[in-house]
């Protein structure tokens, strides 16, 4: 029996890096999980390593912000099992660009996907967990909600805004003993932090800076798996009395100067 035992768990953006990590961690754990994703190709890999290994799953693939299909897969998954447990915000996307070379487009499509969408899917899953009064709601944000590296504005406004958005969730659902909380890694070695084909996190400079010098304290890039525990945690029965909180889980990249 895992510690999450027969929960039905919604995980966006699980076709890859820490979404399927999250995916595969609450299967391993117990939990029914449906994956969405916007890549049908990627999605079908990590449905089938969780099918192979016994998990049991089910699989969406659609624009996380075409808001009436993603009405339909809430729909089916409470017609599929009956209940909805957990929801965890991670899909995200990132363009890169200074205030002086950023475009109006790209602002509005990374609101979209990173803050607009956690509202959506929230406000979709949020009626039915009232109806169990029991829920968990958790939002992938990241360190650069409350620290910029730059040339990402868009991406920190809308993580600072999940921040933001859980204390106020947690506030109007405490009462449906609905719990609302988010985790902040920190530099994650995903297919997000390929810049122009190259991996952010292998470079030179970062590996100087970051991991010789010890900026980040465990001298290494972090992995989805060393964020996917955290989450499994929110999701559990361990998690009881916390929400409107934040967990940051960065390697202590913030504790330094």
């Amino acid at each position: 029996m895992g510690i999450l035992q027969d929960r039905v768990a919604i995980i966006t953006g699980g076709g890859q890096g820490l979404g399927a990590a999250i995916a595969r961690e609450y299967a391993r754990e117990g939990a029914i999980v449906a994956i969405l994703d916007i890549n049908p190709d990627t999605l079908a890999e990590v449905r089938q390593e969780i099918e192979s290994a016994g998990g049991i799953v089910r699989s969406y693939a659609f624009d996380i912000t075409d808001y009436e299909a993603y009405a339909r897969c809430v729909q089916d998954v409470i017609d599929w099992q009956g209940r909805i447990d957990i929801l965890v915000n991670n899909a995200a996307i990132a363009f890169y660009g200074t205030i002086l070379t950023d475009t109006l487009e790209n602002w509005r499509k990374q609101i979209a996907v990173n803050l607009e969408a956690v509202y959506m899917g929230s406000k979709l899953v949020a009626p039915h967990m009232v109806k169990q009064m029991n829920g968990r709601i958790i939002s992938i944000a990241s360190i650069q909600g409350f620290a910029a590296s730059g040339e990402a504005g868009a991406y920190n406004a809308a993580k600072g805004g999940i921040l933001a958005y859980t204390k106020s969730m947690a506030v109007e659902l405490g009462r449906y003993n609905i719990l609302v909380n988010a985790v902040a890694p920190g530099f994650m070695r995903t297919p997000m932090s390929f810049v122009d084909g190259v991996d952010e996190t292998t470079t030179p400079d970062f590996i100087e800076w970051y991991v010789n010098r010890h900026k980040v304290p465990m001298a290494r890039t972090g992995l989805p798996e060393d964020v996917s525990g955290t989450v499994v945690f929110l999701g559990s029965n361990y998690c009881r009395y916390m929400t409107g909180q934040l967990l940051v889980v960065d390697g202590g990249v913030m504790s330094t100067f």
